[in-house]
């Protein structure tokens, strides 16, 4: 192992308050299975894992996610955590589950950057789905502002997936946050996300 600056992403998925809804969601959501849109969750691993050592961690049930099963699997990869202050990244379900993590566990390292893309922390997000077992109390997130040298938030106001209010909430929470807000990239469903790998790149 070389002494790469390390990055933890967890990516998104799907939570339900029962099978019932889980049934009927994976029954009519929309379904095209020749749609082949890059997204910049792929490209940015491209993008860092020359310059980064780059863990991305393929969460359990991602379709059906549970909180308790997430969180053994993130802390499995601890033992690979070799730097003193990486940095961690989580979009959408995945924001929302290091925000829950966080605040209510002891991560065994400073973070160097914290970056939240259009996280969920409540339950009026798209359609059938709720954050179920991934439910917190937001009020007590400002804890992480004390093992985070930076925190960064990232959501677009057109979002129709996690509504802008959510990171609304969090900046009311976290005051010292840094809230990148755009107006037009809905659920940052795009090829590529230049303007995060910037400010990853100037990570100390």
């Amino acid at each position: 192992m070389d002494n790469k600056k390390q990055i933890l992403f967890i990516r998104g998925g799907e939570s339900f308050d029962n099978q019932e809804d889980f049934y009927k969601y994976i029954s009519t959501v929309s379904l095209d299975p020749y749609n082949k849109t890059k997204e910049w969750r792929d490209w940015i691993i491209w993008a860092l894992e020359d310059s980064y050592d780059l863990i991305c961690p393929l969460m359990p049930n991602k379709q059906n996610a549970d909180y308790v099963a997430w969180k053994i699997w993130f802390e499995r990869h601890f033992q690979f955590i070799n730097n003193e202050k990486p940095i961690l990244i989580g979009h959408s379900l995945g924001g929302g589950f290091l925000l829950k993590y966080l605040s209510e566990n002891n991560f065994p390292k400073k973070i160097s950057q914290l970056h939240l893309v259009a996280p969920y922390v409540e339950n009026n997000g798209i359609y059938l789905e709720k954050l179920n077992t991934f439910e917190f109390d937001v009020k007590k997130i400002n804890v992480i502002k004390d093992i985070c040298e930076e925190i960064h938030l990232w959501h677009s106001k057109d979002d129709n997936a996690v509504p802008f209010s959510h990171s609304e909430l969090i900046k009311e929470n976290i005051s010292s946050v840094e809230f990148h807000v755009f107006k037009d990239r809905g659920h940052f469903r795009q090829p590529a996300f230049p303007e995060i790998l910037e400010v990853i790149n100037k990570a100390k």
